[in-house]
C-alpha cells in the first residue's frame, strides 16, 4: 500500500470555504436583523414617509390662523410644523419679487388620500388669497417617533 501525501494547500482551501461559510452566514443573519426596525428608530421599512413642505405667502394674521384651522388642520389632525419665512423668485417679467412666507412642514405616508389632500390645501389657498401658485417639495423622510 502506498504512503498517503498530504496536501498542504487543499487544508488550506477546505478551511477557506469553510471560513467563508461561517462568516456568510453571519452576515445573513446581522442583514436580517438590521431590517427590523428598532424602537425608536427611523421607519426605513414600508410605507416610507414623505416630507412635503408648503410655501404660502403670508397674509393677514386672522386669515392665516383661519385657513390653517379649516383647511389644514383639519386634513392632516396628526400633525405638521410651521415656520414663518423669507424668500425671492423672479417674475417672468424679470424683476425680483421678495415676501414673506409660512412654510407648512408634513411628515405622511405616500397615499392618495395624503395626496389628494395636499393638492386641495394648494388650490384653496390660491383661490383663497388671489395667488397664482403654491410652492410645493416632497422628499422621502427617515421618520421616528
Amino acid at each position: 500500500m502506498a504512503p498517503v501525501k498530504r496536501n498542504p494547500d487543499g487544508w488550506g482551501w477546505m478551511l477557506l470555504a469553510l471560513l467563508l461559510l461561517l462568516f456568510s452566514g453571519c452576515a445573513s443573519s446581522s442583514m436580517a436583523a438590521a431590517k427590523k426596525p428598532r424602537p425608536g428608530a427611523p421607519n426605513t421599512l414600508p410605507p416610507q414617509w414623505l416630507r412635503t413642505e408648503l410655501y404660502l405667502a403670508a397674509v393677514d394674521s386672522s386669515e392665516w390662523e383661519a385657513f390653517l384651522a379649516e383647511r389644514i388642520t383639519r386634513r392632516f389632525p396628526a400633525g405638521f410644523t410651521v415656520f414663518d419665512a423669507y424668500g425671492q423668485w423672479r417674475a417672468p417679467q424679470g424683476d425680483i419679487r421678495r415676501l414673506s412666507t409660512k412654510v407648512v412642514v408634513i411628515p405622511h405616508p405616500p397615499t392618495h388620500e395624503a395626496e389628494q389632500a395636499i393638492e386641495a390645501i394648494r388650490k384653496e389657498y390660491c383661490a383663497a388669497f388671489n395667488q397664482s401658485s403654491v410652492l410645493r417639495s416632497t422628499t422621502p423622510a427617515l421618520v421616528s417617533f
